[in-house]
């Protein structure tokens, strides 16, 4: 079997060599390991008998092996369930999964679920990108929408129709180990829609999620003569938990800034976070349910006093814990910033300065001019033809274990690419749907989702 696959076993002799030797067994194909016990692996050298020795040993060892095996990655122990029933039950165990979970809950994703026409996925691991999307069929319904990633798991809007009956419901799923939950509807009324529905999940503190749904209270107005003047919405939390199976406000009725962007909300460390276009947003601290402000960067020049547009800061999100928002003035401006979160909400800092400048010198395309989409505006005016501007959108910020393992994600007329901007290096990830400048420029953060590998049960 050895000869046959090109490995080498050594022999076992402490841990780091039995990971190794573990490492390179779950090489073989799923069709040699199913059935097969660690006793039952032929070894390829005159050691054999002591490296059996040393795997039985391991492996009668429960709390030895689980150590071991908390270490692999999630992949690989999907795979390894087939090596024995004693395996399956151990990596099936919920305990385990909340352990591996917890190790697990500031990793960067694997890959990112497009959403839109068509639905794609672009893998992190692979140079073979786009490849087949983790699949969401399982569900079995007639529409799927993601509506949030969260550290494993996917909020999801699910529609279905059959000859007795049709409608919408919310799911929630694990799409690594394709297990599924589905949510009761809020407690939505003519009185009361939903403004907004949001996930947390934080495997670092509790094996269970909550959903958040955000109702706006609907003015009633008898005579739309006697309004003098705008009256803003309240606001009522409503919180279901995978623990209790049910829908409970949280506090009382709220008012929010100006047009505050419930429905696409970012859970970073223990709380969903929302933007509002003006100089403060919310967040909602989940394990107090307690709603707070926080500030946002104020506009050094031009535009309303106190107020920006999407434009300004045109990705909003989160990796390995931090919570990112990015800058940009204008896009003929050649530079932007990502600015971080402090821990305490008390104020952004900048944390990342992106030059378009190096991008454009790997990919030319990104820098554009106004000649290059409106040839006969430019005739007409000459300034036209010197005008240049980037066409980009910032889709995810993905972070490492080291401060320079950041990647900025984005999609050029044509590419998906990805941008060091501590080591000012880019990369093609991927082709993209288009090569129009207008798709690609107007495809947002919030239709992008993380896709991370868990063990997380439902």
């Amino acid at each position: 079997m050895a000869a046959k696959c090109g490995v080498h076993y050594m022999a076992v002799k402490s841990i780091s060599s039995f990971y190794h030797f573990l490492s390179q067994a779950f090489t073989f194909t799923h069709q040699t390991l199913r059935g097969h016990t660690l006793r039952e692996i032929k070894m390829a050298d005159n050691n054999s008998a002591n490296q059996t020795s040393s795997a039985e040993m391991v492996e009668s060892n429960q709390d030895l092996l689980t150590q071991i095996l908390l270490h692999f990655p999630v992949k690989s122990l999907l795979k390894s369930r087939c090596v024995s029933k004693r395996w399956l039950s151990l990596i099936s165990d919920p305990q385990f999964a909340a352990k591996i979970s917890h190790l697990n809950v500031n990793l960067g994703p694997s890959g990112l679920y497009f959403y839109g026409s068509p639905f794609g996925f672009l893998n992190f691991d692979t140079n073979h990108n786009m490849l087949k999307v983790p699949s969401l069929s399982f569900l079995n319904v007639t529409g799927i929408e993601i509506l949030q990633s969260c550290n494993g798991l996917l909020l999801l809007l699910c529609s279905f129709s059959s000859d007795n009956d049709s409608g919408f419901t919310y799911c929630v799923c694990n799409p690594t180990t394709k297990n599924f939950v589905t949510v009761p509807l809020p407690n939505a009324t003519a009185n009361r829609s939903i403004a907004g529905i949001n996930l947390a999940f934080d495997p670092s503190k509790s094996t269970h999620y909550k959903v958040i749904c955000v109702l706006m209270n609907n003015m009633q107005y008898p005579n739309l003569n006697e309004i003098e003047h705008l009256v803003s919405p309240t606001y009522q939390i409503e919180i279901f938990s995978s623990e209790n199976k049910a829908w409970t406000d949280s506090g009382g009725p709220f008012e929010a800034p100006h047009y505050t962007d419930f429905e696409h909300g970012v859970f970073c460390n223990g709380a969903i976070h929302w933007l509002s276009p003006t100089d403060v947003s919310l967040y909602f601290d989940v394990e107090t349910e307690s709603l707070k402000t926080m500030a946002m960067p104020r506009i050094q020049t031009g535009g309303p006093s106190g107020y920006w547009s999407s434009q300004r800061f045109p990705y909003f999100g989160q990796c390995a814990g931090c919570l990112h928002l990015t800058e940009v003035d204008s896009i003929s401006k050649t530079r932007f910033h990502i600015l971080e979160m402090k821990p305490d909400h008390s104020h952004w800092c900048v944390k990342y300065r992106v030059n378009l400048n190096n991008v454009a010198s790997e990919f030319p395309e990104i820098a554009r001019r106004y000649m290059d989409e409106f040839p006969t505006l430019a005739l007409n005016n000459v300034e036209e033809i010197e005008v240049q501007y980037y066409a980009y959108s910032i889709l995810s910020v993905v972070r490492g274990e080291k401060d320079e393992d950041v990647e900025v994600v984005m999609v050029i007329p044509g590419k998906i690419i990805s941008h060091n901007p501590r080591l000012n290096t880019s990369k093609l990830l991927s082709s993209w749907r288009a090569s129009n400048v207008y798709d690609c420029m107007q495809y947002k953060w919030y239709n992008v989702f993380h896709y991370v590998e868990s063990l997380a049960t439902l």
